[in-house]
């Protein structure tokens, strides 16, 4: 381009402000959108005596938002001297999305995730080639991972400081590979790899090398783009499990350090620290947002000096270290090493407190495993919790820093083992996120994981938290991992109890709860209780023949339906046999309910009556009247259990495969039920089982079990909006029933009415309703109106 400006060194898409072209007649739209890659928000395109101001943007189209005469330029940079300075203009593109103020009306904060999701995969795609060209050279299939590690780093290093012209590579001889990785061992004093001296790895590397210099230029990409890139793609599953090297997805790594709000402190307040740094990528991702700080009239060197005495990190993984080190090299550009990724086995003899306790910003991808036996026995901190992951987060939080960001398992959220760690987060900081992230987000793991950033240390005078639940859904993690867009987000700031409960997840429908809180919970009417669980495996536990000691019961809940029981089996009930429920009442009227997920959607359980006393396994929960009811009122608490309120409630509240007797005890409930829900109920589950179903009678189930939900929710009494959010919460989501079902707004798709009011049939959506339901102002009435509204 004929002229860019920057507002930092080195030069990429990350730093570019402005930029100037000639317009020479040709289409402008077209002309600003070839050089969106470049990544300036603004650009100036000149044609003859006059030069328009283009906002550059990342999905629509680009947008004029001045033109003037060649004579009024000087004006026209003063009149937006301001908003077009350096620092307004870096801050902008750089914590725009995380901090408010510092949004510019011209920047569009899409646009630096477009164009690092599309050099990702370039690069990544360029380094897979190169690769693939080393393993095919003679030998290439005995190179020893961390030989490929190293001398890929060179190639790469190289590349850079010859496409960035530094004067550096003038001293190397591009065509002689031995010359060029002498120079870059040399520039970065790392030493010679072994066999780099003599011809066997030049002669190796070279077709890459060559390959890879023909590649994509490196002069415009942002060197931490690189330092990604050469985590991600050479860190394989082969890898990660011969090294034992774990890693944190590079959005996972921005997304926390950008809501750390860094922007909020002074430069020379933070130290950042990385304990289990793994390949480096918090560090990487905290190098930039940490530089991004700093003056712009800093020198690259000033930048280096500063930020190695201000990022540290620690990991056990000597060659996680060497990774760790060279990714912080190649983020860095064109500065010498000086990192401080140091081995060290933080578990060991109080070292996690003291690393920990000499900085005031975490970061941290913990393991999550449990202590072994032998680390119970070598490690005095394994004594306190069984958790690697509880550990490293109670080591954090005893350090009270500044601000913390924590990948950690999805258990954090709700579970009872991080319950006092949530406790003691809600009593120090001002502002919590919990950002729960969808499965398989690790490429390498398949553990279900979330994220929580913690900051604003509160003073003993602040009695409120601002607590912020961020979820990415399946369908969003592609979208996620290209350029950190999450799918939803809620908020609430709420006055602090004297004793924190440590409650930081704000749920979907949070606002139905609220309204829900005072209602009686299920607990107050039914005893839920798990059933049978032997002494030996469940599935040798039933019979389909009658046995001495055996009785009726239901064994397995995988193909439950709603309102509809399994087939009955014979079960073991030798109270010899049985490791708890020999001692339950069986006999009495009950529900049984599914006690696993039905699913992991928004339906998630499924319940049904038993007035004949059977038995049920420990995959049901066998809910006893905790008084005396009719068959009516048990039917109408079925409707309860299979209703959207309960289903919704334990969907928000319940791990991927199970149910707590504690959450399923919560499930708030109407004040009362009335006697025509038993009698739906009565009728929908005789047609069930009515043979008649294979004759037509099937199309009747569907507006009959949404005559219940209808029934049901008119009697928890929601206001009109609770009740379409409940709805919408069951969109797409599949109804476990024995029947087809459609959501309730394709079965009744009138707008602005309640659910009883549709099922009703008084409102037909093709009929005039409207003018008889809502009658017009009488002339006096309206004449006021019209005088009020003038």
């Amino acid at each position: 381009m004929p002229l860019v400006a920057f507002t930092r060194t080195p030069p990429s898409y990350r730093s570019a402000a402005l930029a100037v072209v000639n317009g020479e007649g040709r289409h402008a739209v077209d002309l600003v959108n070839e050089h969106r890659a470049l990544g300036a928000p603004l650009l100036f395109v000149i044609d003859h005596d006059d030069v328009t101001v283009w906002q550059v943007r990342s999905v629509d189209p680009p947008r004029a938002l001045e033109k003037i005469k060649l004579a009024d330029l000087t004006a026209l940079f003063a009149r937006n001297q301001a908003s077009w300075h350096p620092d307004a203009i870096h801050r902008a593109k750089s914590v725009g999305s995380a901090g408010g103020s510092y949004q510019l009306d011209f920047v569009d904060l899409g646009l630096l995730p477009a164009i690092e999701g599309e050099i990702h995969l370039k690069l990544d795609r360029l380094l897979v080639e190169t690769l693939d060209l080393a393993r095919k050279a003679s030998g290439g299939d005995r190179l020893d991972p961390r030989t490929l590690f190293r001398v890929v780093f060179r190639l790469l290093a190289a590349k850079v400081l010859q496409d960035r012209r530094h004067p550096y590579a003038d001293g190397w001889n591009p065509e002689d590979l031995a010359s060029v990785l002498t120079g870059i061992e040399t520039y970065y004093t790392l030493g010679a790899i072994d066999g780099s001296a003599n011809s066997a790895l030049p002669a190796m590397f070279d077709p890459a090398w060559r390959h890879l210099r023909a590649g994509i230029s490196f002069s415009n990409i942002s060197s931490d783009d690189l330092a990604f890139v050469y985590e991600n793609t050479l860190v394989t599953p082969e890898t990660r499990k011969l090294f034992g090297t774990h890693s944190t997805p590079r959005q996972v790594a921005e997304y926390v350090v950008q809501r750390l709000e860094l922007h909020n402190h002074k430069p020379e307040d933070i130290n950042i620290y990385e304990p289990f740094a793994g390949a480096g990528v918090f560090l990487v991702s905290a190098l930039r947002h940490l530089r991004d700080l700093l003056p712009v009239e800093w020198s690259d060197q000033q930048r280096h000096d500063f930020l190695i005495k201000h990022i540290s990190g620690d990991e056990v993984d000597p060659f996680a270290c060497e990774v760790a080190t060279l990714s912080l090299i190649l983020a860095d550009y064109p500065n010498h090493n000086g990192w401080h990724v140091e081995e060290a086995d933080l578990f060991a003899d109080g070292a996690l407190a003291q690393r920990i306790g000499s900085s005031n910003v975490i970061v941290c991808n913990p393991p999550f495993e449990a202590f072994s036996k032998a680390d119970r026995i070598n490690y005095a901190i394994a004594a306190d919790t069984h958790s690697k992951a509880i550990a490293a987060l109670s080591a954090a939080l005893d350090a009270k820093p500044l601000a913390l960001g924590f990948v950690l398992p999805r258990s954090f959220i709700l579970e009872q083992q991080f319950a006092e760690q949530r406790r003691r987060m809600e009593s120090l900081y001002g502002s919590v996120e919990i950002l729960k992230l969808p499965d398989g987000i690790f490429g390498a793991s398949d553990v279900e994981s979330s994220a929580v950033i913690a900051r604003d240390l509160r003073a003993p005078t602040t009695k409120t938290i601002t607590l912020l639940s961020t979820e990415v859904a399946e369908r969003d993690r592609s979208s996620f991992l290209k350029t950190g867009q999450t799918t939803v987000q809620r908020d609430v700031t709420r006055v602090i109890d004297d004793d924190p409960r440590g409650q930081l997840w704000i749920p979907p429908l949070n606002d139905l709860w609220d309204y829900l809180q005072r209602n009686p919970r299920l607990a107050s009417v039914l005893e839920s209780r798990r059933g049978l669980e032997w002494k030996y495996r469940q599935d040798q536990a039933a019979s389909d023949v009658e046995k001495p000691g055996y009785r009726l019961g239901y064994a397995n809940a995988r193909n439950l339906r709603q309102y509809r029981s399994p087939p009955s089996v014979w079960l073991d009930f030798r109270s010899d046999q049985l490791r708890c429920g020999a001692t339950h009442d069986w006999s009495t009227p009950k529900l049984i309910a599914s006690a696993t997920r039905l699913s992991r959607g928004a339906w998630c359980i499924g319940a049904f009556p038993d007035l004949e006393g059977l038995l049920c396994s420990q995959q049901f929960f066998a809910m006893r009247p905790t008084s005396a009811v009719t068959p009516n009122a048990l039917l109408a608490l079925t409707a309860v259990l299979n209703g959207p309120v309960a289903n919704a409630f334990l969907a928000v509240n319940s791990p991927k495969d199970r149910f707590r007797a504690s959450v399923i005890d919560a499930i708030p409930i109407p004040v009362s039920l009335p006697a025509k829900l038993g009698e739906l109920v009565e009728a929908y589950v005789a047609l069930l089982g009515s043979s008649d179903i294979l004759t037509g009678t099937e199309d009747q189930l569907p507006r009959l079990l949404a005559h219940i939900d209808a029934t049901l929710l008119e009697a928890y009494d929601l206001p009109l909006r609770l009740e379409r959010q409940l709805l919408a919460f069951f969109e797409g989501s599949e109804r476990p029933v024995s029947h087809h079902w459609q959501h309730w707004d394709s079965l009744y798709p009138v707008p602005g009415l309640s659910l009883a009011e549709r099922a009703s049939g008084r409102f037909n959506p093709g009929g005039d309703w409207v003018r008889k339901i809502f009658q017009p102002l009488p002339e006096d009435q309206l004449s006021l109106l019209r005088d009020y509204v003038a």
